[in-house]
């Protein structure tokens, strides 16, 4: 006995809805013809696939188990569906993008919005998350691709990695921080004040403590606290209201409200540069879609390192 693909399908809906009739709805088939489907496959593998009361249909733990295993199958063909659909013509579609922090702020909403003026039909969803938890979501198909820190990645041999440019950043602070008149500025300095930051892989961390010639590489231990938030423009009304010191590039101060206010530190560390590129899985071919945006990923970010930004 084969499980087919519209068995998948079948169970797949009739165990989200519950309700054989509104299952048969979603599928576009009669309801005795869902039921006798289903009844049929229980009968020929001798397990039940669903508990069946007049309240509701609920999946049984061989049911659950089915689903579990056809799960890659079905989004596989769904992601087919889709593609085909594209390259017919029909030019409609779904792409989820992950997006680490950092390039969120910078590129990825000028890459969609180039992307979606040419591909209006084209349904697109951005999940904004750091590479940890963004890898996972990639290899179980929640993503079709992201961009973000690629240093974290371990072990990149069934991925494909396009590392985009690197951007110099710099620390930066109020224009009247006493930061802006040491002479000798060294990074124990910067640690002496309270970091306004997006997340940073702990390697770096312990590569800038280091530096530093701070004793300890845990952060809770450091001289002064570690203000986190994945959101650009939260970190830089810290750092314009207080005595804290952010982490910028230069294009990033220049399109700020808050430029007047804030000064870039004469400190330069080859290691204060970003370090994202585009992450798809290696073993699966790409979408147009997912092609579609990449291109204008490289194109956009391109164009910001020559300093010829357009949308």
């Amino acid at each position: 006995m084969s499980i087919t693909f519209r068995h998948l399908q079948q169970i797949k809906i009739l165990a989200r809805r519950g309700n054989f009739a509104k299952a048969a709805r979603d599928l576009n088939i009669s309801q005795p013809a869902l039921s006798r489907s289903i009844s049929s496959l229980e009968e020929q593998l001798g397990v039940q696939l669903f508990d069946r009361s007049k309240r509701e249909v609920v999946c049984t733990v061989f049911g659950k188990h089915i689903l579990e295993r056809g799960k890659p199958l079905l989004q596989d063909m769904e992601m087919m569906e889709r593609d085909l659909n594209l390259l017919q013509g029909l030019e409609s579609g779904k792409l989820v993008i992950g997006s680490g922090p950092f390039p969120a702020e910078i590129s990825v909403g000028k890459a969609v919005a180039r992307f979606s003026m040419n591909y209006p039909k084209v349904n697109v969803r951005i999940v904004i998350d750091r590479t940890p938890n963004l890898l996972p979501k990639l290899y179980s198909r929640e993503l079709d691709i992201f961009v973000a820190d690629t240093r974290v990645i371990k072990n990149s041999s069934d991925l494909e990695i396009i590392q985009l440019p690197m951007r110099q950043a710099h620390f930066c602070c109020l224009t009247n921080h006493p930061l802006t008149e040491k002479k000798q500025l060294v990074l124990k300095d910067i640690f002496s004040y309270p970091l306004a930051v997006m997340w940073v892989p702990k390697t770096l961390w312990e590569l800038w403590t280091s530096k530093a010639g701070l004793q300890s590489n845990d952060v809770t231990n450091l001289p002064c606290a570690i203000l986190e938030c994945d959101y650009l423009k939260v970190l830089l009304d810290i750092v314009a209201g207080s005595n804290a010191v952010g982490l910028v590039t230069n294009a990033i101060l220049d399109n700020s409200h808050l430029q007047q206010q804030l000064a870039l530190l004469p400190l330069s560390l080859p290691e204060l540069n970003t370090h994202y590129g585009l992450v798809t899985l290696s073993r699966y071919s790409q979408s147009p879609v997912v092609q579609m945006f990449q291109d204008y990923m490289i194109e956009i970010e391109k164009e910001c390192s020559q300093g010829t930004e357009k949308l």
